[in-house]
């Protein structure tokens, strides 16, 4: 079986992450497929749910707070 990505163990549920631009976002879900999550703002979930696909660019960038 080849090398499959643990998601699981790379974000965690409910886990606050940083982006780039300086946003947060907290994980709701985490699948194969999807990273689900939502900009955290003083603590409150704000805006539309962000979809991440766990191997992009992006999902590499993030650094857990």
């Amino acid at each position: 079986m080849a090398n499959k990505l643990m998601v699981q163990h790379k974000f965690k549920l409910n886990g606050l992450y940083k982006t780039p631009e300086g946003k947060i976002l907290k994980v709701v879900l985490s699948e194969v497929y999807n990273l689900r999550c939502f900009e955290s703002v003083d603590g409150k979930l704000v805006g539309p749910m962000i979809k991440i696909h766990p191997e992009s660019d992006l999902a590499n960038a993030l650094v857990e707070v």
